[in-house]
């Protein structure tokens, strides 16, 4: 059970927290349980001695120590690899840590395994029946079970971590076989066993040195084990010479930046308050606090704000204390909670709620349902606003054609959101990160650009806060009422391997290929030329996925080659004939941020060339000027270019 325990908490901090995962390491477990006894139970029958089950322990320990001490970042980073190589679908989020659990946890469970059917077949010899043996042992090794299941869970793992809880495991296996040993006599064996022991004492820690020696430059300046994952930070100067740290509770994902000089300056932090800042929000509650960038984002901008910062983390909790000032405020009242359980107990009402929940690369299940959206408001204030990053965005590029339709998952918290009582949704696909912006009270499309555009081009504004409003309110686009005849996530109906980041690109990508191939592609689709920018994207996606990578790597190679140029050529002539009054909404919608980045030699303006906001192209060129410096988080240095688009596009 210790092993087991250890195992939970190693595939959890590589490979998330879903029930996918807890399935996979618990059906595999019980495969090797049961392919031990069986073969425990055979190989008691020829072999009975005392010495032969030492020797199957004593290959478990070293089984453990070679995996779990020496090759086990090696091990892991393979199989945390094999999701590129699934990286749609289920088998996406079953198969890697399948083969963690099978290369580091199988091999041991099943040798220990025999030690049962060994045992009762050696002490069924010498006791009155076999029926009363196995009793005593079956009851003896469920103490041994409950104390392996209670020690790691609620000491050893908290207290010293993974690494240490195995070295004690390990340690403890080689002991109890050199005791064996030596009531066997047998003082040559148990003398190696010690000397063995000592070299998994000494050499263990120089081989986890040795791998970490070869991990790439920036080197965390903070790393170590919490109750709920491996958390590491970083810390760098970007290109102003601003310090930067980077917060990484995940294998290899970046959750969060932050600037402690410059608290607005991360733009994709900013970008989860400023809504409730530009609508005057005085009181905040924060889900899922990380390093704390969006608190103090939020007390940069209001210093009067109270905010309620909530996490589950405790260590988190302290690392954001001990590295951001603004986290210590005493505007700040700090929870370290469950999200859903703190809304469930909470009774303050909050005019802006911001929900920043991940485990892993995922949002956990049960803060993305119906559930947990009323719970949320019942807390928000008559005119309050929920935000959330989801980072599940919405391609928007489907044709009708596609057979079966790409699953979206977005659009069934989309879904959920409005069946919980929200009235108005907005989301933002900037960032490629599907943030929503839930309203309480019905609230249309143009009250909300013109609130952020109004707060924009208020000079009095710190210039990296106008930023973020300008470019929220150009991106913002509305979400129907329609979408909540979709199924919506809840409690009992939530399928979580699809909650997994952006696993649906590659689904859009075969699925444009498949309905390229049918004969209504040319009639609807090629017919339509270059008269719609959701057609002209559908098809150079569609080309992607045909050209055997639909994947991101293929895209990158196609918009490298003449196929991008053709796409970005062909979305500059769609815009020079694109209506004013819905080109924003539709760039927002059907361009990506990466391909607006991947066109700015088409896109950008010359060295002579003079945008006018008055015309189409002219405002297309702004946009990609203050896209590209906000998605640089250099916000402040697209004012200049967002202010005139906004006073030429928006109506204040």
């Amino acid at each position: 059970m210790l092993l087991e325990m250890c195992a939970f908490r190693v595939l959890q901090t590589t490979f998330g927290s879903s029930i996918y995962v807890t399935g996979v390491l618990l059906a595999l477990v019980m495969i090797a349980l049961s392919l031990g006894y069986f073969l425990g139970g055979r190989l008691s029958q020829r072999n009975a001695s005392l010495e032969f089950l030492l020797g199957i322990v004593a290959l478990a320990a070293a089984y453990v120590w070679v995996t779990g001490g020496l090759l086990s970042e090696p091990l892991l980073d393979f199989s945390f690899g094999l999701r590129k190589v699934f990286t749609s679908g289920l088998m996406g989020h079953v198969l890697p840590p399948a083969v963690a659990t099978l290369l580091l946890y199988m091999p041991p469970m099943l040798a220990l395994s025999h030690v049962s059917p060994f045992l009762i077949r050696v002490l069924a010899t010498h006791s009155r029946g076999v029926g009363a043996t196995a009793g005593n042992l079956m009851a003896v090794s469920n103490v041994g079970s409950i104390a392996g299941t209670l020690l790691p869970s609620f000491v050893l793992i908290p207290l010293l971590g993974v690494s240490t809880t195995l070295g004690i495991f390990i340690g403890s296996l080689l002991v109890i076989v050199a005791g064996g040993f030596l009531l066997v006599r047998r003082r040559v064996p148990a003398t190696a066993l010690a000397g063995v022991l000592l070299a998994v004492a000494v050499a263990t820690p120089l081989a986890r040195d040795a791998w970490a020696a070869r991990a790439p430059e920036p080197r965390p300046i903070f790393e170590s084990e919490s109750l709920y994952g491996n958390v590491r930070i970083f810390r760098s100067q970007d290109a102003d010479g601003d310090e930067k740290l980077e917060f990484m509770p995940s294998r290899d994902y970046v959750h969060s930046t932050v600037y402690p000089g410059r608290p607005l300056k991360d733009q994709f932090t900013t970008a989860y308050a400023n809504v409730g800042l530009a609508r005057g929000a005085k009181r905040y509650l924060i889900l899922g606090t990380a390093l704390g960038g969006v608190v103090s984002a939020i007390l940069e901008a209001n210093p009067q704000a109270r905010i309620t910062a909530v996490e589950i983390d405790p260590l988190v909790m302290d690392l954001a204390q001990r590295y951001l000032p603004a986290m210590r405020s005493s505007q700040v009242q700090r929870v370290v909670e469950d999200a859903r359980l703190f809304l469930r107990e909470d009774t303050q009402e909050y005019d802006y709620i911001v929900v920043d929940i991940f485990s892993g690369e995922q949002i956990p299940a049960h803060c993305v349902s119906q559930e947990f959206f009323s719970l949320a408001l019942a807390r928000l204030a008559p005119d309050g606003v929920l935000q959330m990053n989801t980072n599940l965005w919405d391609f928007h590029i489907t044709t009708g054609l596609e057979e079966p339709e790409p699953f979206v998952p977005v659009r069934h918290i989309h879904s959920a959101l409005l069946r919980a009582g929200f009235a108005s949704l907005f989301q933002s696909d900037f960032f490629e990160h599907g943030h929503l912006y839930a309203f309480r009270q019905p609230t249309t499309h143009a009250e909300v650009r013109r609130t952020l555009a109004r707060a924009a081009l208020d000079a009095a504004v710190e210039p990296h806060l106008r930023g973020s409003y300008g470019m929220t309110a150009l991106a913002l686009v509305p979400i129907p009422d329609e979408v909540r005849a979709l199924r919506p996530f809840t409690d009992q109906w939530l399928p979580e391997h699809l909650l997994h980041l952006k696993d649906n690109f590659e689904l859009y990508l075969r699925a444009l290929a498949r309905a390229r191939e049918l004969p209504a592609w040319k009639t609807d689709v090629e017919a339509a030329g270059g008269t719609q920018l959701r057609l002209i994207s559908a098809r150079h996606y569609a080309e992607v996925g045909a050209s055997g990578a639909p994947s991101y790597g293929g895209y990158r190679a196609y918009m490298k080659g003449a196929g991008g140029e053709s796409y970005c050529q062909e979305v500059l002539a769609w815009v020079r004939q694109a209506p004013a009054d819905t080109m924003f909404v539709e760039l927002a919608r059907y361009l990506h941020t990466r391909v607006i980045r991947d066109c700015d030699r088409v896109f950008g303006p010359g060295a002579k060339d003079v945008p006018d906001a008055r015309t189409a192209e002219g405002a297309f060129r702004l946009y990609v000027t203050a896209a590209l410096l906000v998605d640089d988080s250099q916000g402040a240095k697209a004012v200049p270019a967002l202010s005139e688009l906004l006073q030429a596009q928006v109506s204040l």
